[in-house]
């Protein structure tokens, strides 16, 4: 199923290049007893701006723009250790257990920054991990969406619902059915477009999630500037060469000069995977690289495509 997970390029949410930092007004805004934000005409106590998940991390609660950082100018370390869940929370639930349609990475003429997953309207969606609400909307090409921000820093978005079942400010559990599947936004039959983003910069899902299993790769995910420099930063590497950056794709000629694409394995690859997205079939690359379908793949080994 084709579909569209992020609009186009003049109305396009989450362009990681714009800085749009719309700070909450903190003194107008307190948390009822049922975890929803209302409108109170005294100043909030400090103590109260941590109520907002990741607060000393954000400095900021905009419920009406996607992506209002700039994580270039606020990630100042050369990496970063995300604890996704610990013993106090709810853990991870699976948005929705479904077939990939659409991975991570330059579509045809414009990034995609999530990843789609197959499922039909009105089937439900649910909360990755404890957080909070912050929009809760339609929004340009996402259509309805859904953007949680979680106790452990990341923020995740679920996109082209059909409805909104939650609001913002609302406190949310790890499987807490956050709305229902659709086709609403920029998008090409129902799905669901899922993104994790930190600071506002989007994040393969796929290195944080084991989506055939349903769950976590890793309890802790290590973000750093080098991974998003030659790997997430989608608009920085379509302008450069994939070759200079060690990307996952290079050129390969034989002895009598004729050329072949090259996959270099990543981590959580197989052969089913790679050949869905190089559009080829398994058999013919274990045709061209000598090797069978049942071959473990370790990461860094290169494929003739």
């Amino acid at each position: 199923m084709s579909s569209f997970g992020v609009p186009d390029d003049k109305n396009k949410p989450g362009d990681d290049k714009k800085d749009k930092t719309k700070k909450a007004d903190t003194s107008t805004v307190a948390l009822s007893a049922n975890g929803v934000l209302e409108e109170t005409e005294t100043e909030l106590p400090d103590t109260l701006e941590i109520s907002f998940p990741s607060h000393d991390l954000y400095t900021s609660w905009d419920t009406e723009t996607a992506h209002p950082y700039n994580f270039k100018e606020n990630f100042k370390n050369d990496s970063v250790e995300i604890q996704l869940t610990n013993e106090y929370d709810c853990g991870f639930t699976p948005p929705f257990c479904g077939q990939l349609t659409s991975l991570y990475g330059w579509r045809k003429y414009r990034p995609h920054y999530g990843i789609d997953i197959d499922l039909e309207t009105g089937e439900g969606v649910r909360a990755a991990f404890d957080g909070m609400v912050r929009v809760a909307r339609y929004y340009k090409g996402y259509g309805n969406c859904v953007i949680i921000r979680h106790n452990n820093g990341l923020e995740t978005v679920y996109a082209h619902l059909s409805k909104l079942l939650v609001e913002s400010g609302q406190q949310v559990e790890s499987g807490t059915f956050v709305g229902l599947g659709g086709n609403t936004g920029h998008s090409r039959g129902s799905h669901l477009h899922f993104e994790i983003r930190y600071l506002g910069q989007a994040i393969d899902a796929q290195d944080v999630i084991d989506f055939e299993k349903g769950e976590l790769l890793t309890n802790t995910f290590v973000l750093r500037k080098n991974d998003v420099e030659n790997k997430y930063d989608l608009r920085a590497l379509h302008s450069r060469y994939r070759k200079d950056l060690g990307l996952a794709y290079g050129n390969y000629k034989d002895k009598n000069g004729k050329t072949y694409k090259i996959y270099y394995v990543r981590k959580g690859d197989n052969l089913s995977r790679i050949a869905k997205r190089n559009r080829t079939t398994v058999n013919a690359i274990c045709k061209k690289n000598g090797i069978k379908p049942t071959t473990i793949l370790k990461p860094g080994r290169k494929l003739k495509i």
